[in-house]
């Protein structure tokens, strides 16, 4: 008869590196792994620490696990939590497994991942389950911790909050909008952070910075966001006067009945519109007031004496 080490009776402590996105199929793999008797630990675990500091609580279950699951999807690699997660257990020699979730490409994988074989679990079901047990079951016994153990890897700060911080910085130059309106089309496309990129596309449509050229990118993109037409209004189509008194600018509007242009009191977005002083090719027009911020050919000129 066969004696049952501890280790066998209550399986692997094993952490569960994943995409905030693929909360539910990681429910699902969790249980999963519960019923073979293996203790699977998530990040949902903290929800019941308050305010214990989480970061280091999660390298602290990296540091004690016998193995680390990584729940390959789309989704993961946007996830800066994950990657952390993924090199720190790789420098403690803790051995992966990936489990897909959703369907990648292998030749995206990262390199800790792309030479090992991983479990298709993107049908669930009973085979799912007896590859997941095999895998488990085959991944080689995770070596002792290194001594001295590798510096812990600094708290992650999600990349929207970093996209964040630079369109609300001091000063931008052309080059940094340029690159800020690139960044954030790109996740555009990911519907759980559409909103949000809006948000910041607009915080950045408002700065009074704002390049001729950055504005010529950034116009378009948010009327197609809006479903107005693509094409870029020349700035001057809304033209407005000079600052006036209470009721503010005016726009100009065609009067088919007199045949003259006549104002509107609608304070126009702001914008670059054609400089009224005629000194510059453009002004911005900010909050219903011009300011001292005008444009030549794209390149933008400080103008104090306006």
């Amino acid at each position: 008869m066969t004696a049952t080490t501890p280790e066998a009776a209550s399986g692997r402590r094993l952490f569960v590196s994943y995409a905030r996105p693929d909360s539910e199929a990681v429910q699902r793999l969790v249980e999963v792994l519960r019923a073979l008797h293996h203790v699977p630990w998530v990040d949902r675990e903290l929800e019941s620490e308050g305010g214990k500091p989480w970061w280091d609580r999660i390298l602290a279950e990296i540091e004690a696990c016998d193995g680390i699951i990584v729940v390959l999807s789309p989704q993961l690699f946007d996830s800066v939590p994950a990657e952390r997660e993924r090199e720190y257990a790789d420098e403690l020699g803790k051995p992966p497994l990936p489990v897909m979730v959703e369907p990648v490409t292998p030749d995206i994988l990262p390199r800790e991942l792309s030479a090992r074989q991983f479990v298709d679990f993107t049908r669930g079901g009973p085979l799912a389950g007896a590859m997941l047990a095999s895998a488990v079951a085959g991944l080689p016994p995770a070596p002792p911790l290194p001594d001295p153990i590798p510096k812990r890897p600094d708290v992650p700060s999600s990349y929207l909050g970093d996209l964040r911080d630079r369109v609300r910085a001091p000063a931008l130059s052309l080059e940094e909008q340029i690159h800020l309106i690139t960044e954030l089309r790109l996740r555009l496309d990911l519907e759980r952070e559409r909103q949000a990129v809006v948000t910041l596309l607009r915080e950045l449509q408002q700065r009074r910075d704002l390049c001729h050229a950055t504005w010529q990118l950034l116009d378009p993109l948010l009327k197609d966001v809006r479903g107005e037409s693509s094409e870029p209004a020349p700035p001057g189509d809304e033209r407005p006067a000079e600052a006036g008194p209470a009721s503010g600018p005016a726009t100009p509007t065609d009067d088919p009945d007199q045949g003259l242009v006549t104002p509107t009191h609608r304070t126009p977005p702001p914008g670059w519109y054609p400089d009224p002083s005629g000194r510059h090719q453009l002004r911005w027009f900010w909050n219903g007031c011009w300011t001292r911020q005008a444009s030549d050919h794209g390149k933008v000129v400080d103008d104090p004496n306006f």
